[in-house]
């Protein structure tokens, strides 16, 4: 019996047409997503702050980063929910953290839910430690976990 190969995406810089995608994964996958109009205004700032995983022409993963001088801020990064689970988060979390080293940043920070244990451990494994917690990193409400990762060079 053959087992079928699971299918790899392209990992690769995001243009202007991936935005829909993503902005379906955000709002799949989290409460108060960004809005397309906020995602156009980053991508209009910054288009090479957005990597995406694109599986046979669907964005089924992406990642928002800003580079500011050698820190980076991982502003988001979601995996539709049917592609769970498969090892595309990870890898297109690893392709991100290349990126960022490469462009010549040594710390990447991000907020987590502290309820958000799957992306949490993920982080986690990737080298990203405690830094704050803010009750009302979001407003009230809506409490997040400050991390950081220093990147080898």
């Amino acid at each position: 019996m053959e087992i079928a190969a699971v299918p790899e995406p392209a990992y690769r810089q995001a243009t202007l047409h991936d935005l829909d995608g993503i902005a379906a994964i955000e709002a799949e996958v989290f409460e108060q997503p960004y809005q397309y109009q906020h995602l156009r205004q980053l991508f209009a700032v910054d288009p090479a702050s957005f990597m995406v995983a694109d599986l046979d022409g669907a964005v089924v993963g992406y990642t928002i980063g800003q580079v500011r001088g050698r820190q980076v801020w991982l502003l988001s990064f979601g995996v539709a929910c049917v592609f769970q689970s498969r090892g595309y988060g990870r890898a297109l979390l690893d392709r991100t953290l290349r990126r960022f080293e490469a462009s010549g940043s040594d710390t990447v920070c991000l907020t987590v839910a502290p309820d958000n244990l799957t992306a949490y451990n993920l982080f986690k494994q990737k080298g990203f430690e405690f830094v704050s917690h803010d009750e009302r990193y979001f407003g009230p409400g809506e409490p997040r976990d400050v991390l950081a990762c220093r990147l080898r060079g």
